[in-house]
């Protein structure tokens, strides 16, 4: 377990292979230049059983690779896995590479891994949210390999014999040295497994945090950039020495005219994208006209209906006015007439 400087983080770690339900480990702390006290205090907080736990300080920071290197000659152990102290396991991490391991011939193991994003908040760690890392890898290979690392440290369990075969860990390189070590093993004829499914392993970020507790792979992105385009540029030349340029120049020529094409292709599918939007828009302002003409022709129409409604309105009173006048004209007239009896008694 590597570590630096960040005994809160330290402390998670530490527990975190406390709780493993495997039993049979040994843990290794190499203390790459930081407090000593801040480690012993840490250490102290989780006691361990006699003969599981050696302490490694370095008086000076040494860097990654380096500390891992003396960690690994510490120990015999037939298994080995770089934990650094800011990531954790599941717990049944440990049973199930072992088991697995146990159970083939294969050299190595890694597992589906999960991100998980966190800040520091004072003396506590708040998570902000989780993904799973590089999730259409399926297989631990050199095809996956070349393009990027898409197995971090925290994944991974391997026999301790593969230093015989692929060497150490390259002090010199400040960063990416997982990532180096990796390619080396997936080039070999070493049989690797992967355990897919539920997440094994949790690499832990923190975009946002700075100095001892940042990750370098964050803060120290140009660091990242720079040393994989040096390893790169050390595979080519050794390529190019072993085999002549002219594999490298003829694709690099290849590759080169069709991302030209590509791009020419993506250019004139943009302007056809922006000539279609020029024309959507366009039958856009056309649609709005004809509904704001609809919407006239709509209200000429209601005025309409009203305006026929009111005539029919008026004419039917009219009528209905006439009607009642004949009645009651002649009401008035049979009441002003003197009936018989009347005109009987008159005479």
């Amino acid at each position: 377990m590597r570590t630096r400087n960040r005994p809160l983080l330290l402390k998670r770690a530490v527990a975190d292979v406390c709780r493993q339900t495997f039993s049979d480990w040994h843990l290794v702390v190499v203390n790459d230049g930081g407090l000593a006290a801040d480690v012993d205090a840490v250490l102290r907080h989780h006691p361990m059983p006699t003969g599981r736990l050696t302490l490694l300080n370095n008086e000076a920071q040494r860097g990654m690779e380096a500390a891992s290197n003396r960690g690994i000659a510490a120990q015999k152990s037939t298994y080995v896995a770089i934990h650094d102290d800011d990531d954790t396991w599941h717990p049944s991490f440990l049973a199930r590479t072992v088991a697995h391991l146990d159970g083939t011939s294969q050299a190595a193991v890694a597992v589906r891994t999960e991100i998980v994003r966190e800040r520091i908040q004072g003396e506590s760690i708040v998570e902000i949210e989780r993904e799973i890392f590089a999730p259409q890898v399926h297989a631990f290979t050199l095809f996956e390999m070349l393009r990027t690392n898409r197995t971090v440290p925290i994944s991974v369990l391997y026999r301790r014999a593969v230093h015989d075969t692929v060497g150490w860990f390259r002090e010199d390189l400040p960063v990416v040295g997982d990532w180096e070590f990796f390619l080396r093993l997936t080039l070999t004829d070493l049989r690797l497994g992967f355990l897919d499914g539920e997440p094994l392993a949790f690499w832990h970020q923190r975009p946002t945090a700075t100095g001892p507790a940042a990750n370098s792979v964050v803060t120290g992105s140009t660091d990242h950039r720079d040393v994989d385009l040096l390893l790169r540029d050390e595979a080519l030349r050794a390529y190019g020495q072993r085999h002549g340029l002219g594999g490298l120049l003829y694709t690099t020529a290849y590759f080169q005219r069709e991302i030209d094409r590509l791009i020419v292709r993506l250019t004139e599918n943009r302007h056809r994208e922006e000539e279609a939007v020029h024309l959507l828009r366009r039958a856009a302002e056309l649609l709005e006209r004809q509904a704001e003409r609809l919407d006239q022709q709509n209200d000429r129409l209601t005025a309409l209906e009203a305006a026929v409604s009111d005539a029919s309105l008026v004419s039917l009173a009219r009528r209905r006015y006439r009607r009642w006048k004949s009645q009651a004209l002649r009401l008035v007239t049979g009441a002003q007439r003197p009936s018989t009896h009347e005109l009987q008694r008159q005479g």
